[in-house]
């Protein structure tokens, strides 16, 4: 009798521990398709003046300052639940500030997305691996590393599915309204220096109020009602992201009240943080860390402008991100695999000469309305780049400093959110051939970098070999 209860007290706690990952994964699903695609759409829909790229260049300057004290923030709060549920009422703040969007409210609702973001993840990562642990007890597993790394891969693979629902929900919206949205006469792919009074939609459309699309409204009414649409519907997953959090989200296995030692902790693992910083490896290795942010911020943010929305229309952009996002998705398992067999440093080697190709390319190649099958195919190449950088700069860390994860992870992600900043930060002030140029310089001082850091491991292998035959 006693065995029948246990085996049903262990069924009943591994049921609510897989409830909880799929709910944890779900609300991100939902929070995410909003800003995933509304980051796709920043560079066209806010574009006068360079709002919606400097927006962006916020987010991710207040994330880099907010993973430092995330620790403290989840400590006030109380629980990883309630900071995740508190965290997502900044989402709902960032999406409707885009319904009016202005210097007064998309930049204050950006600083606060950006501020938010490092305890959010920060607490999703202590949820996930707190349940991950609990799972294992009730299993009896030897080794929690298994469960921990399952739990992770159902989460991301739910959590990267964001992309691809967000930006055919974006397309899905604007392909039903007007065509031309965002497109510009002359000045597209590496020529684009955001001189077109085009790029404004709002403005050149009012001007053109008199033209009338398939629906009987007149142009600049249907791309409102388009923008507001959509909107609202990012809206609706923003709030939805949160009551879901709120009501069904269990609180974690080990929420426990912090011991007064906790501060002293916390302030023990920022000076552990800081202290990468004068370590040669990471050093070496931090300008292929900044490139991987630059990438994806070029992607969602210049290349939507000026490849994207410029030739074929805002309409598309959902679409190619949706290619990008399938590559990054499908690609990463398969890169993963083949890890043990090629290696990471071969990865990252080919990740140098392909996100170099894609530069080079970009440069030299002049988009036109039928480029749409090669604007695709590039697309799903930076999305492959993508994965290669996410997961093999993070397997040599991993590597390079086994024991000390936490830190060193933790200035990874602030350097790929220094990359986003910087790229959105310039964006609107620089021609399209001048960000290329800049992103190949950074690339070219990574791959000295990790040529140097290369021979610098190799250098200490052979004198601990020698060491060793004394």
């Amino acid at each position: 009798m006693l065995l029948k209860d246990g085996a049903a007290h262990q069924w009943t706690s591994t049921k609510k521990i897989w409830k909880n990952l799929l709910v944890l994964a779900s609300v991100f699903l939902l929070s995410f398709t909003a800003f995933g695609a509304i980051q796709n759409l920043q560079s066209t829909l806010n574009s006068e003046a360079g709002l919606g790229v400097v927006s962006l260049s916020c987010v991710y300057a207040s994330m880099v300052l907010s993973c430092l004290y995330a620790p403290f923030f989840i400590h006030k709060v109380g629980s990883c639940k309630w900071t995740i549920v508190v965290c997502f009422f900044g989402h709902i703040l960032y999406t409707g500030s885009n319904f009016y969007p202005s210097w007064y409210t998309l930049m204050p609702s950006s600083v606060l997305f950006g501020a938010i973001s490092g305890p959010l993840w920060t607490a999703k990562i202590t949820y996930l691996t707190s349940s991950a642990v609990e799972y294992a007890k009730l299993l009896q597993h030897d080794s929690v590393e298994g469960d921990i790394a399952m739990f992770n891969g159902v989460f991301y693979f739910l959590n990267d599915l964001s992309g691809i629902i967000g930006n055919l929900i974006s397309s899905l919206v604007f392909s039903a309204g007007t065509q031309d949205i965002g497109k510009g006469d002359v000045f597209c792919g590496a020529m684009d220096c955001g001189i077109r009074h085009e790029a404004n939609w709002t403005s050149h459309y009012v001007t053109n109020s008199n033209t009338t699309n398939s629906t009987g409204l007149p142009d600049d009414k249907q791309h409102v009602i388009a923008r507001y649409t959509l909107l609202g519907v990012f809206l609706a997953c923003n709030i939805l992201a949160a009551l879901v959090a709120g009501l069904c989200l269990d609180m974690e296995a080990n929420n426990k009240e912090l011991s007064p030692a906790e501060p002293i902790q916390v302030s023990q693992q920022l000076l552990r943080t800081v202290r990468v910083f004068k370590d040669i490896d990471y050093v070496l290795l931090m300008p292929l860390l900044v490139i991987a942010g630059m990438s994806e911020a070029i992607v969602s943010g210049d290349i939507n402008k000026s490849y994207v929305s410029c030739v074929l229309g805002i309409q598309m952009v959902g679409y190619v991100m949706i290619c990008y996002s399938v590559a990054s998705t499908v690609s990463s398992p398969l890169i993963g695999h083949l890890n043990k067999y090629v290696g990471a440093r071969s990865f990252i080697l080919a990740a140098v000469v392909a996100n170099a190709v894609l530069l080079i390319y970009m440069l030299l190649w002049q988009p036109d309305e039928d480029s749409l099958a090669t604007i695709l195919a590039v697309s799903g190449g930076w999305g492959v780049v993508r994965a290669l950088w996410r997961i093999q700069l993070f397997a040599v860390l991993g590597t390079v400093f086994p024991s000390n994860h936490e830190a060193v992870f933790a200035n990874a992600k602030m350097a790929g959110s220094i990359g986003k900043m910087l790229v959105f930060a310039y964006s609107s002030a620089l021609c399209m051939d001048v960000k290329l140029y800049i992103c190949m310089a950074v690339l070219a001082l990574g791959t000295v970098g990790f040529g140097v850091f290369e021979f610098e491991c190799k250098t200490r292998n052979k004198k601990n070999q020698g060491a060793d035959t004394f």
